[in-house]
């Protein structure tokens, strides 16, 4: 009898065991400055993509509108198109811009003809996205007290840190005067591709958030001066 007591013992162990299994390995994330280089390598060679901007809170002034969103293309290395959402007089409307370098057009909100703009009131939101002096150079530059946020869901990292004040105010293509912000950015695990990017900032009128989302990287995009009147 207790010869049979511990073979039942020793089999239920044998049984325990098997049913268990090895604990799963632990995922190892990989460090916030090498999500960052890779992700930096990867934007360097984007020359195509589309954007979508949001802005709630304090209204951001262009033009003599509030600009409350925009939905575009960039097109390397200084070329982009977009639809601007604007408010004026309380009346919400839509803008059409082009830009090309240091030469802007927007749609006149009364007749809907081209206006060009040169120097100073040039608005290209493409200097975002310049790999020399947009946000791309954030990524291994000018931003500090990176961290990973974790845990990792899905197939996105959030990363969060600090941007440099001359940085902030390309990367609202001159709106916003240089101020350090907190900004909140997603890149894309598989393609190293920045999918988002997350901050608010302080003027005259209060704080303002800016929601830049990216998509649609390397798509055909082809962008020509409008035809003038």
């Amino acid at each position: 009898m207790l010869r049979f007591g511990s073979l039942f013992m020793a089999a239920a162990l044998v049984a325990a065991g098997c049913s268990g299994g090895d604990p799963e390995p632990a995922t190892t994330l990989p460090s916030v400055d090498s999500v960052l280089a890779g992700a930096a390598a990867t934007m360097q060679s984007v020359d195509t993509l589309s954007y979508e901007i949001g802005l709630t809170g304090a209204p951001i002034t262009l033009l003599g509108v509030e600009l409350r969103g925009a939905r575009g293309q960039y097109a390397a290395p200084d070329s982009s198109q977009a639809v601007l959402t604007a408010a004026i007089g309380g009346l919400v409307i839509e803008l059409g811009t082009i830009a090309i370098g240091g030469t802007s057009w927007v749609t006149n909100p009364l007749t809907g003809d081209w206006d060009e703009y040169t120097g100073s009131r040039a608005f290209n939101p493409a200097i975002m996205f310049d790999p020399d002096l947009g946000w791309r150079p954030l990524l291994t530059e000018d931003i500090s007290d990176a961290r990973l946020i974790t845990p990792v869901e899905g197939g996105t990292y959030l990363v969060a840190g600090t941007a440099a004040g001359d940085r902030v105010e390309v990367l609202t293509a001159g709106l916003v005067d240089s101020q350090p912000v907190s900004l909140q950015l997603s890149i894309d695990r598989s393609t190293g591709h920045v999918t988002r990017m997350d901050f608010s900032t302080v003027g005259e009128a209060g704080e303002t958030r800016w929601l830049l989302d990216l998509s649609e990287f390397g798509a055909d995009v082809s962008i020509s001066p409008p035809q003038v009147s």
